[in-house]
């Protein structure tokens, strides 16, 4: 058993590294493998990843890493679902793949890909999402066979006076 969890340790402690340190991490999946020499850590089977109010659902998970172990990108395959909460909203989201590219701050949500405000109508669904939180700039693609869709309430002005 301390075998095993020292072989995890390296994989926990990426995640961890990953994630920031001022929340807790829980990362589950049924099978951890690491490879620290190419610098890639893949978690498969019913994987869950929560950090304070995000949670991260999908069937795989793979943990791109420098040669200092710091993480470079996530990708997510399979049935990818998230909830987070934001300052001032609720998101939850789904996919067949989603990408996080670290330098860049950016996700990829692709194939099949919604966002939706938790309590709201507002939604982005297209073949591909792509959005910067910091920059706060977002670009949708729909496919041949769907269009990307945007659907938001517009609030009336005479209620808020």
């Amino acid at each position: 058993m301390t075998h095993t969890l020292l072989k995890l340790m390296p994989i926990l402690l990426l995640c961890a590294f990953a994630w920031g340190k001022e929340e807790v991490l829980q990362v589950s999946a049924k099978n951890f493998q690491s490879d620290m020499k190419k610098g890639i850590t893949e978690l498969n089977g019913e994987v869950v990843v929560t950090k304070g109010g995000d949670t991260l659902w999908a069937d795989k998970v793979i943990i791109e890493t420098d040669k200092k172990n710091r993480p470079q990108k996530y990708t997510a395959i399979g049935n990818v679902r998230f909830h987070t909460k934001m300052p001032d909203k609720e998101m939850k989201g789904k996919a067949k793949k989603a990408i996080y590219d670290v330098a860049k701050d950016e996700y990829q949500l692709i194939d099949n890909a919604m966002i939706e405000e938790i309590g709201k109508q507002n939604t982005i669904k297209g073949n591909v999402i792509v959005f910067n939180p910091q920059t706060q700039e977002a670009s949708i693609k729909g496919s041949n066979q769907k269009p990307g869709v945007i659907t938001f309430i517009i609030e009336d002005k005479k209620q808020d006076q």
